[in-house]
């Protein structure tokens, strides 16, 4: 019997052991302050041994994290801790042991020179995990690739030998012109960082795959001929690459992609495709079974009526790599669910559930003796708890987001409703206290190619709703994970059926009773945000004010950046890219805005530049369009670049906007 499942019977029957590590705790002064702090402590991960735990700790409720590391063996005694006075402490992993590899931050510029090119670069530096010594800086391109316990004080890594200071300063982009963008692989000595050269990178190949000793087994390449993805195998020891799948990116109807290896049968992999063996093409993909040395597909391993099977679990055992140890997918209340194909994990997992009722519980890391792990507890919806779990039981070791209790957590609802050519469109929708109807906030997804889903805790939908809105996040048409043609159907719809989707799902809940026609806003990020522009220009309107958030305001424009791109299957993607980002040209309808609106950017978006929101206010300006604009400064695109500082302006403003200047008399 596996010793983690005695550990948790254990623990089942004793209870947790004593009150946990205390956590950070942050007290509440403003309505939208519980959503602004930053995470107190974000996930503990093990290292390889067991012996030791690390996660980022927050200092203060702005973050300014610092690398806590602690003695498995006895939590009381006095952590490890490492940060920077003047950078940004990231991410971090585990090299082996004793050693780890950290991620910091700093921005460099103060303004965004070109598409993707950040103001912000990061360093990487090896800490010892005893805290002695000085960092040691590696290369800023430097990626682990795998770990092999085989290899004592050794990991690959792949690395095009870059350092910010070569070129003055310059973006990583400028760095892949100077010095090619095709890195080689390398043993890196974990206790100096000295690299010495495994083999080259090849321009043609790509996404390689590595087994346990650090062999490349997999690999992809672009053939810019046929616009196809090749997929290829060899053997241990063995030179010949086999072609095992090809799949072309303009025939849309194939979606495919290699998962990874079978860890029970010698030679054989996983893939998920919409190509059946026979050839014929389903909405859905399914996982197959390959044989990598013939490329024949095999049985049907896994598939589900309503969506694609496409999210994989690996191992959490460090030392398990490349290969598919299960799936993640939706029941029908919209909850992800996971099914391990290894006996001994999906009796681990049941143990964990049942140790847990009513919680979703994932496991964050794993010794290689598999006696130790850290899990991640929450309910369903509401941020996270962090348990260790060792031979003697389990042990609270801290919360995510302390500040939000669980009073503060609203319920979250799956709904699939018509939209009005038919379609059925899933969405989620978050209920605030009280009776309806409510006011409601719709909240379209970024992307919006991605296969969206409200998994736990929302930080803006939350907020929302404890200010008494209701929310509904809908999967519009574009969302993928929902089929061929569920995806294939937006194209060339932007502003249009894929905002119908959006006023449609706030519709049926009018219709239902739930939601006061009078009084519906829209608030969006990304695509969201270029939703939100249009959503003000649109009629019928149904909208009494939008909130759009580094929003593109022109598909056409947008999509121009992209075409831009270096690599080959980039630039492939491009005929896509020309029929899928297409429609509606917010900014060219601005003086049809018929609501107020206020449009937050930030100054250093590198994904949508700040032009986008620029623009459009500048023609909200010149035809008296009521509105309001609102630039963060030093936020990039992303959520990760969203201060305490950020989020209590933003959402302060937000908060004011809809109470007061969100239609006649505010929403």
């Amino acid at each position: 019997e596996n010793t983690v499942i005695r550990g948790l019977a254990a623990a089942a029957a004793l209870a947790l052991m004593g009150a946990g590590l205390s956590p950070v705790s942050f007290a509440e002064r403003a309505s939208v302050e519980p959503y602004s702090i930053e995470p107190a402590m974000r996930a503990p991960l093990l290292s390889p041994d067991g012996s030791k735990m690390a996660y980022r700790l927050a200092q203060t409720k702005k973050g300014d994290y610092i690398l806590e590391i602690r003695d498995v063996n006895d939590l009381g005694k006095k952590p490890v801790r490492i940060g920077s006075s003047e950078m940004l402490l990231r991410s971090f992993r585990w090299l082996e042991s004793d050693h780890l590899l950290i991620d910091f931050e700093m921005q460099v510029r103060d303004q965004v020179k070109g598409q993707e090119q950040s103001a912000f670069q990061s360093r990487r530096a090896i800490a010892r995990a005893d805290g002695k010594g000085q960092l040691i800086p590696v290369y800023d391109d430097l990626n682990i690739v795998s770990t092999v316990p085989e290899r004592k004080n050794e990991v690959l890594v792949q690395t095009n030998k870059f350092r910010w200071e070569q070129l003055g300063g310059s973006n990583r982009t400028d760095a892949f012109d100077a010095l090619g963008s095709t890195p080689d692989f390398y043993w890196m000595n974990v206790k100096t960082g000295a690299v010495r050269l495994e083999f080259k990178g090849s321009g043609r190949f790509g996404g390689y795959g590595f087994d346990s000793k650090g062999n490349a087994q997999t690999a992809a390449e672009f053939d810019p001929a046929t616009k196809e993805q090749v997929f290829y195998y060899r053997r241990t020891n063995d030179d010949d690459w086999r072609e095992i799948y090809r799949v072309n990116v303009n025939q849309y109807e194939h979606r495919a992609n290699v998962l990874g290896l079978d860890p029970e049968i010698p030679n054989g992999g996983f893939v998920a495709t919409t190509r059946a063996p026979d050839g014929t093409f389903t909405n859905f993909q399914a996982v197959y079974e390959i044989d990598l040395m013939t490329g024949k597909l095999g049985e049907k391993v896994f598939e589900l009526p309503n969506q694609d099977v496409f999210q994989t679990l690996g191992s959490p055992n460090p030392d398990v790599v490349n290969t598919v140890a299960g799936f993640r997918y939706y029941d029908e209340n919209g909850d992800w669910q996971q099914v391990y194909l290894d006996q001994d994990l999906q009796q681990l997992q049941a143990t964990l559930d049942a140790t847990f009722p009513n919680k979703r519980v994932g496991i964050l890391s794993q010794s290689r003796d598999e006696k130790r792990m850290t899990i991640s507890v929450r309910d369903y919806f509401g941020p996270a708890t962090y348990y260790l779990l060792t031979e003697d039981g389990l042990q609270m070791i801290g919360e995510s987001n302390p500040a939000i209790s669980e009073d503060k957590v609203h319920p979250v609802e799956y709904i699939e409703y018509q939209a009005r050519d038919g379609r059925t469109i899933p969405a989620y929708v978050t209920v605030p206290d009280g009776e309806g109807p409510h006011p409601l906030i719709v909240m379209p997804h970024g992307g919006p190619w991605v296969p969206y889903r409200v998994n736990g805790y929302d930080e803006w939908s939350q907020m929302f709703a404890d200010h008494g809105y209701m929310v509904i996040d809908p999967l519009f048409r574009g969302t993928t994970g929902l089929g061929t043609d569920h995806w294939l159907s937006s194209f060339g719809e932007w502003g249009k059926t894929m905002s119908n989707d959006m006023d449609d799902g706030a519709l049926h809940l009018v219709k239902e009773g739930r939601v006061d026609p009078d009084r519906i806003a829209m608030f969006g990020w990304s695509f969201g945000g270029y939703s939100a522009f249009a959503a003000a220009v649109r009629s019928p309107q149904i909208y009494q004010c939008t909130i759009p958030g580094a929003g593109v305001n022109d598909p056409e424009v947008f999509r121009a950046a992209f075409s831009r791109a270096r690599s080959p299957a980039q630039r492939a993607q491009r005929a896509q890219l020309d029929v899928g980002y297409a429609g509606l040209s917010a900014v060219d309808s601005a003086s049809e805005a018929s609501v107020p609106m206020l449009v937050i950017h930030g100054k250093l978006d590198r994904r949508v530049r700040v032009f986008h929101s620029r623009n459009f206010v500048s023609k909200l300006k010149r035809n008296k369009k009521p509105h309001t604009y609102l630039e963060l400064e030093t936020a990039d695109h992303f959520s990760n670049y969203l201060t305490y500082d950020h989020k209590m302006e933003m959402y302060s403003a937000m908060m004011d906007f809809l109470e007061n200047d969100c239609g006649p008399g505010g929403l």
